[in-house]
């Protein structure tokens, strides 16, 4: 098929990602195939869990296939043989849809996808959600990711500096930053000002940091009790936070009230935002809390944020320690002006990361692989 004929071509695209529950990942994986789908492709978007957990919705015209596999297995032979149930499903989901091309999403999902279609002719772009010089699968998973992104027709990266990670055992390598809406504004700044209130979003994972938050929030904030910290999210470590909020005497201060979304309105609320990781792909939240003119303060990542952030112009980037965030904290606590500026700057950042781009650069990378298939 010649070039031409692709691009005009109305292609078959089988979505694959873990879930649609409230991470940045899922979020993108969404909109983009809300988005596929309305410029008139055939979009199917496949979960490996089921759609009860689903906090994204899609549009219509995307047809929606959860395979629910995600229960956990006990004992290695019992592991062994969910891998294999697991793959079996993703193989025959693939078979059945029969696209012309698979796009998946995140690091576990895409070994899953690369494994189960390996024998296929179909072309699999992948795209890695992470920073995956950071994210470690473990030693085994590792070798195989490294040993199965080389059947990929295309790996996506997020910034350069993963894809320079990546480049040396992927045949292509492209870098597609991650997109944010255009949001209502909701709320008065001036209202969320006089709240006192710093917000965080994200999974509650090691990997996000948030028990820095808690620590950096309660040297920040000290005895004065106006201040309170909620964290938007849920994850493994509820449970540690809430006991930590509690051993550092912030309890009666100190929010988990799950994912929520939309999160326009409760997100335009905070007086700033604070993206405590140790490491990142391309914070969904952090471009989420920009866009609504929130003043917006980060680790310093070496992947994401320090991309997304202007030092001292559209946001506040810290030392990657609790001590760089609670100084970032105080400062940004005591200096509403700077607050101001760096919120009115931050609303610039849909012009720079905008959906319509981000569409436009996955389509034409979905149209590529489609072209070079035997």
């Amino acid at each position: 098929m010649s070039r031409d004929e692709v691009g005009a071509k109305r292609l078959s695209i089988a979505c694959f990602i873990h879930s649609l529950n409230g991470g940045g990942a899922e979020r993108v994986m969404a909109g983009l195939a809300s988005r596929l789908a309305l410029r008139g492709h055939a979009v199917t978007l496949v979960t490996l869990d089921d759609a009860q957990s689903d906090r994204h919705a899609v549009d219509s015209g995307v047809a929606r296939v959860p395979l629910d596999l995600t229960s956990d297995a006990q004992g290695w032979s019992a592991k062994v043989r969910q891998v294999r149930a697991r793959l079996r499903a993703i193989r025959d989901a693939a078979d059945q849809i029969s696209p012309d091309v698979i796009l998946s999403f995140c690091d576990r999902t895409n070994i899953d996808v690369l494994l189960a279609t390996g024998t296929s002719s179909r072309p699999v772009v992948v795209c890695e959600r992470s920073d995956p010089g950071r994210q470690s699968l473990g030693p085994l998973w590792n070798t195989v990711r490294k040993h199965v992104y080389r059947r990929a027709a295309s790996v996506v990266a997020l910034t350069e500096t993963s894809a320079d990670y990546l480049r040396p055992f992927a045949k292509s390598v492209v870098v597609i930053p991650s997109a944010v809406n255009r949001p209502q504004r909701t709320s008065d700044r001036d209202q969320a000002c006089a709240e006192k209130l710093i917000a965080g979003v994200g999974r509650l994972e090691a990997e996000k940091g948030f028990d820095r938050l808690l620590e950096a929030f309660a040297r920040a904030t000290g005895d004065d009790s106006d201040w309170r910290l909620v964290i938007y999210g849920d994850g493994t470590m509820r449970d540690a936070l809430i006991a930590q909020a509690k051993r550092l005497g912030i309890a009666d201060r100190f929010e988990l009230p799950g994912w929520v979304r939309p999160l326009d309105e409760p997100l335009s609320r905070a007086t700033m935002f604070c993206l405590p990781s140790r490491y990142e792909g391309f914070p969904s939240a952090l471009l989420e809390a920009m866009s609504l003119g929130v003043p917006s303060l980060s680790v310093d990542c070496e992947s994401g944020p320090r991309v997304i952030i202007d030092h001292g112009r559209n946001g506040w980037l810290v030392q990657s320690s609790v001590k760089g965030l609670s100084d970032g904290i105080t400062r940004l606590i005591q200096d509403a002006a700077r607050r101001e500026s760096l919120g009115q700057a931050g609303i610039e950042i849909v012009n720079q990361f905008g959906w319509e781009n981000m569409v436009d650069r996955y389509e034409q990378t979905l149209r590529d692989v489609v072209q070079r298939r035997p």
